[in-house]
């Protein structure tokens, strides 16, 4: 088996070059940002469905960039999108309009949300993936898409192409999220039990939202809320109990050990220097996990 890479420190993405114009905000007030499109699903490259979906918003928007963050998330991994989403939105500028289709629920009165701020704006279903993105932005304004005022879809299972396509469009042609959808509460919107981990008193207990190539497994622990955990005692799925202890680089995890690092995405990691802590401890995304006597 070949040995899993650590991967190395991350700089900030360097600072966009492309020219300002106008995008409406939710509130209907148009300032000037730089447009485009940020593209998250489940898709993958082997089908057509990612062409599609850019080959629409290029005909309806073609001075738009269209940037992928990901077409990898694992198929129906809400949790996973919903990572990818919070820890990747604060990296692009304003204007930025990001359309999320992780969909399992697709075709059903599941819905369609949006939410915006800080100039930009995420469309996706109401499954839970704006949620790690919204917890951490207080101020965002959040809708409930209606069906009535949205474009209308050739196909019950591909709403990713035939609606939140065109309304991105048509958001960056001037046209104002209030036009398609009234405010909500965040209380108001689908919230999975993956998305908020709990503190009781046998301890803090997490969910895995995403595992990375090198086996590092992100949980549901932000580091705004979570940093302050260190040594703990890790109950695994399968009755399992090791002992980890916070650690500031991969590198400083002693060798067969488990560590807890603040990572590079702004959650908390089970990690191993060079190995997969995931392969190690059978660890996937909506696993469950319990940390004890946590100090």
């Amino acid at each position: 088996m070949d040995t899993p890479h650590r991967p190395s420190a991350s700089a900030s993405p360097p600072a966009p070059t492309a020219t300002s114009s106008a995008l409406a905000s939710a509130s209907g007030k148009s300032r000037a940002h730089t447009r485009c499109f940020a593209l998250l699903t489940d898709f993958g490259l082997d089908d057509p469905y990612v062409g599609q979906l850019k080959g629409v918003l290029h005909r309806l928007a073609p001075s738009v960039p269209v940037i992928d963050i990901s077409h990898g998330v694992p198929p129906h991994r809400v949790e996973t999108a919903a990572f990818f989403l919070a820890a990747s939105h604060p990296h692009f500028p304003a204007g930025s309009i990001f359309i999320c289709v992780v969909d399992p629920g697709v075709g059903t009165p599941r819905g369609l949300v949006s939410m915006e701020s800080g100039g930009q704006v995420m469309l996706a279903p109401d499954n839970g993936l704006l949620h790690l993105a919204a917890e951490a932005r207080p101020d965002a304004v959040l809708r409930r898409l209606d069906p009535a005022r949205l474009p209308d879809p050739q196909s019950a299972t591909f709403h990713g192409r035939d609606v939140l396509a065109p309304l991105a469009a048509r958001l960056t042609a001037g046209e104002s999220l209030a036009a398609f959808g009234d405010p909500v509460l965040s209380t108001d919107l689908d919230r999975p039990a993956w998305a908020v981990p709990r503190r009781e008193a046998d301890g803090v207990h997490a969910a895995v939202l995403h595992v990375d190539r090198f086996g590092n497994v992100v949980l549901n622990l932000s580091l705004r809320e979570w940093d302050w955990l260190a040594a703990c005692r890790l109950h695994l799925p399968d009755g399992t109990l090791i002992d980890i202890a916070r650690a500031a680089t991969y590198a400083n995890i002693p060798t067969g050990r488990t560590g807890l690092v603040a990572g590079s995405q702004g959650y908390l990691e089970l990690a191993a220097d060079k190995a997969s802590a995931a392969e190690r401890h059978w660890l996937s995304p909506g696993a469950e996990v319990l940390l004890e006597d946590c100090r």
